[in-house]
């Protein structure tokens, strides 16, 4: 178990605005279940056990808040708290970030609820790297032959420079605060764009292989197929 421990307080944005359009479901895809437990509790699970946050913010779509209390209520603590998200992603990761006091040397992590297999030993290694270079961010590294499509041609790129971008994505409390002085002249993606529109670079730290986020259907059912690999895997 790696000993790493923040110089500063660590907050959690647990972004779960899914409506379910690309699932196709009725329910949006965090309140699935995987193995008999919504997925959304699987990811909530996993920072609670972890131990190392001050505060998680659950940031819901406003019509889920009352879904969202009822599932989760018994395991949030007194500093964690459900807020409303906003029309978008980064909408919502600002919603989250409004709801936390935070200092120039907090870490903030920001992770998606649908992605339930992260385990202690990433968010270490993305805490501590978050610390020491300002930003970073989960992500794997690419096996395959990379081609881009251009017009008449196909173009072979390096697949050692590919990586896959995961989450959580993490950020230092003073980087946090010089960005936001600023507006972003783009709609964010995720953090790292964000950060890299205001010309600050994030860190990789190598993910392990099971960050799987479910998304569509056929996500669920191989959730289902990893989730007893990732128990083995953190076991190890």
């Amino acid at each position: 178990m790696n000993s790493w421990f923040p110089s500063g307080n660590i907050y959690l944005l647990l972004l779960s605005g899914g409506t379910g359009s690309r699932m196709k479901s009725d329910i949006p895809k965090q309140f699935l279940e995987l193995n008999g437990k919504s997925i959304l509790l699987h990811s909530l699970e996993t920072f609670i056990d972890w131990g190392k946050t001050k505060s998680i913010i659950l940031v819901s779509h406003k019509d889920y808040i009352i879904d969202s209390e009822t599932l989760c209520s018994s395991l949030l603590r007194e500093r964690d708290r459900i807020v409303e998200g906003g029309d978008t992603r980064h909408g919502s990761t600002l919603a989250g970030i409004s709801s936390i006091q935070f200092s120039a040397n907090d870490i903030i992590l920001i992770h998606d609820a649908a992605r339930p297999f992260v385990s202690p030993d990433d968010l270490d290694r993305l805490s501590s790297a978050t610390e020491e270079f300002g930003v970073a961010t989960l992500a794997s590294k690419n096996h395959e032959t990379v081609l881009e499509e251009e017009k008449d041609s196909i173009k072979f790129l390096n697949r050692e420079k590919i990586w896959f971008m995961k989450t959580p994505q993490g950020i230092r409390g003073d980087i946090l605060k010089k960005i936001m002085e600023k507006p972003s002249t783009i709609e964010p993606t995720d953090l790292c764009t964000w950060a890299q529109s205001h010309g600050i670079s994030s860190k990789l730290v190598e993910s392990n292989p099971y960050n799987l986020k479910i998304t569509e259907k056929s996500d669920l059912a191989l959730a289902e197929a990893i989730l007893p690999l990732f128990q083995s895997f953190q076991k190890d």
